[in-house]
């Protein structure tokens, strides 16, 4: 799709009636004024003296008269709507503030004018935000032709190139401060745009409808129907969309103000149900604009973006990202209190506090919005409760109600509600310590000596904040299928949770396992230890053994390329990441070395993966369908996983055992003895042989399954109880 836009031109007469768009308001209307007219008549004459005074006098009355009037109507008449010729500079704030307060005053603050303000100040931001568009693809462009073009420059800290003229120190230098002074001015223009973001936002509280304000006027409780409108056309939304997605707590310190002036638009947005739409209702994602000034005018377009089947595409309510945000701060200040106080680095200890002060005001800001859309009964509807924040906020109940509906295929649902529920579930601070033990232990984590070895020692004040920024953008960063759990006391004491990928033979599984981060972190990788071993009888991969140790090049604990090891800028979620990716894989038979290309139909790998899918079944599935975990920090996450998904693991088992018929009865021996058995020797040897052979009585893993499914169902976690 193109946008038609016109260009602007000079100043031009006001357009004729004929004109197809709306006639502009004039600057200056010509008010009939009381002046008093004096006439010569026959009988005066006029050549008298004293009358050529008095005459005079009047006239030059009338004309200071004229003058003064001249005077207050430039000062106080309003601009009109969407006026080209004098447009709003949002850089003199002061002048702003005081022209429309004057407006305001002028003309009893009614809602007609009010929306007329907001939509100056939409128009101008966009015509200020597509400007800086454009100024930032032009710089993008200019540094990229002169990357290109300076093929000699060398890669200096941080990727800066350094022009390096051979034999000339003192040219080398000049060039180095060359190009600190270009960065220095995209760093200017940037200040320079934040200073301008602040102010656009600032002035929107102060346009926008305020219900509960302590004198709220007529404007306040009878806004006009078209304000929420005007927000979602112009760039506003994009701009709030851009500040909500972002999940630097870092940045968010460096921009505390107008992470602040967002918080105040967000509150005030709340406060009417014309306004609130904005953040929880539906919005199109938009393709290219014109600005929302030049479209009123019928001078350009908006279009929308539309997807392979023509159809629009749907952004995700501004909601969403906010309640995002919210659980990074929800992180951050649960990691933050243990740090406070201690003998941190002075400049650490400050963007500590600013940090967790900004947090505190982001989630109360969340507490406000939610009262806010409670109380305007926004809630009630399924629509605003999906695009709200996700189908994860509704119940298993609505989600039961939706399958016996009819719609969609069954199947989408549930793969939707799934991604949503791993969402709500994928981080948590909890207490990974013995609930029974008198003093702090933890019992079931395998790295509980390393707890003990370092209970004393002390992390660097800058390591610790890495730690806590890291762990803040992971919780909402997790992929489906992916859940952490930090204890409440010891932040580098974690649990982890994996579900097996479909199409793979750990499908349908939950494999749990332990990780630790060492007080070199982030100069050192993390410990991994798998628990899901069948208490050390199953190596569920060349990569993950029977006695829990994992292999990954990023853990150093295997092998690999300088690019594939740890560095201090590698991260816990790259971890998570390979794991799931690339061990827990459709032919993990290939993972070992030495075993050649991946082929999922050779018949080594086929048998390996039969072998593999019965441990699934026995461990990664049927021994979490236990009372035992009923009360254990995973309970949410199984009853989730398993509820959601019971038929099509249930269906995935059946197939399992058409070509694995030990599914059905199940023994450690007979599922290593129902492999074939292609090597004499190395570490995946001695799996099986014959798998023709008649595998002896066990367990039925189906009707396990079954009873187990039975037995969580009983369960009925803290958020199916409400």
């Amino acid at each position: 799709m193109h946008t038609r836009t016109s260009k602007r031109s000079a100043p031009s007469p006001q357009p004729s009636g004929s004109s197809t768009k709306r006639p502009r308001k004039a600057y200056e209307q010509e008010n009939p004024v009381d002046v008093i007219v004096l006439e010569d008549s026959d009988n005066e004459d006029p050549e008298d003296p004293e009358l050529k005074d008095i005459l005079a006098q009047i006239d030059a009355q009338e004309a200071s008269e004229r003058l003064a009037r001249q005077l207050e109507r430039e000062n106080t008449h309003p601009v009109g709507s969407g006026s080209k010729d004098t447009p709003i500079d949002i850089d003199d704030d002061e002048a702003l503030a005081r022209r429309l307060a004057e407006e305001w005053a002028a003309e009893e603050n009614s809602h007609q004018n009010m929306i007329v303000d907001v939509d100056e100040m939409d128009s101008a931001f966009d015509r200020q935000l597509i400007a800086e568009k454009a100024a930032a693809d032009c710089r993008a462009s200019t540094i990229a032709k002169t990357t290109k073009s300076a093929p000699a420059a060398s890669v200096g800290p941080g990727g800066t190139g350094y022009g390096r003229d051979a034999g000339y120190p003192a040219s080398r230098g000049n060039n180095r401060n060359r190009a600190q002074d270009k960065v220095a001015e995209p760093s200017k223009k940037a200040l320079q745009w934040e200073t301008t973001i602040v102010r656009i936002l600032k002035t929107l509280v102060e346009l926008l409808p305020a219900p509960y304000a302590e004198d709220p006027q007529v404007y306040d409780m009878l806004p006009h129907p078209s304000i929420g409108h005007l927000i979602s056309l112009s760039q506003l939304p994009a701009l709030l969309a851009s500040l909500l997605r972002n999940d630097s707590v870092t940045d968010w310190i460096s921009r505390k103000e107008t992470y602040n002036a967002m918080l105040l638009l967000l509150r005030r947005m709340a406060d009417s149900e014309l306004t609130i739409q904005c953040l929880i209702g539906q919005r199109w994602e938009t393709a290219t604009t014109c600005g929302l000034e030049n479209w009123m005018w019928q001078e350009g377009e908006i279009t929308w973006r539309k997807s392979t089947g023509g159809e629009l595409e749907i952004a995700p309510a501004l909601y969403t990202y906010f309640k995002k945000l919210t659980k990074q701060s929800h992180a951050f200040q649960v990691g933050a209190m243990q740090m406070l106080g201690g003998d941190a680095e002075e400049d650490v200890d400050e963007m500590m506090i600013q940090g967790t002060s900004l947090c505190g005001d982001i989630i109360a800001t969340s507490d406000d919005l939610e009262r806010a859309i409670a109380v305007l009964g926004q809630p009630l509807t399924h629509e605003h409760r999906d695009n709200r924040a996700s189908p994860a906020e509704s119940s298993s109940k609505e989600f039961r109600s939706r399958k016996k509906g009819k719609g969609r295929d069954v199947s989408i649902n549930v793969d939707e509600f799934y991604v949503a529920e791993c969402e709500r579930l994928a981080f948590k601070h909890v207490s990974l310590a013995d609930p029974n033990a008198a003093q702090l232990q933890y019992t079931h984590y395998n790295y509980a000596q390393e707890l003990n070895n370092t209970q004393t020692s002390t992390r660097r004040p800058r390591d610790r904040l890495h730690l806590l920024k890291e762990l803040a953008v992971t919780a909402t960063s997790l992929p489906p299928g992916v859940w952490v759990r930090v204890d409440e006391v010891r932040n580098d004491a974690i649990k982890i949770m994996i579900a097996g990928p479909e199409g793979t033979p750990y499908s349908g599984g939950l494999f749990e396992f332990d990780c630790f981060i060492p007080i070199e972190y982030p100069n050192r990788p993390p410990l991994m230890h798998l628990r899901t071993t069948g208490n050390g009888t199953v190596r569920f991969n060349p990569n993950l053994y029977n006695n829990g140790k994992v292999c990954l090049s990023l853990l150093g604990t295997w092998p690999g390329r300088p690019e594939e090891q740890w560095s201090p800028k590698s991260t816990l979620l790259q971890v998570l990441v390979s794991i799931q990716s690339m061990i827990l894989i459709d032919a993990p038979y290939y993972n070992e070395p030495g075993h050649g290309q991946a082929n999922v139909k050779a018949p080594v790998s086929i048998a390996y993966n039969r072998d593999i899918c019965g441990h699934t079944t026995r461990r990664a599935i049927v021994d979490w369908l236990k009372d035992e975990h009923k009360n254990g920090i995973w309970r949410d996450v199984i009853y989730s996983h398993f509820t959601i998904r019971k038929d099509k693991i249930r269906q995935q088992i059946v197939e399992w055992s058409k070509s694995a018929p030990q599914i059905r009865a199940y023994s450690a021996a007979s599922t290593q003895a129902y492999c074939i058995q292609p090597f004499s020797s190395g570490p995946i040897a001695n799996y099986g042989q014959g798998h023709n052979q008649k595998p002896s009585k066990g367990l039925d893993l189906l009707e396990e399954y079954d009873k187990g499914i039975k037995i969580i169902d009983t369960w009925k976690t803290g958020d199916e109880a409400e």
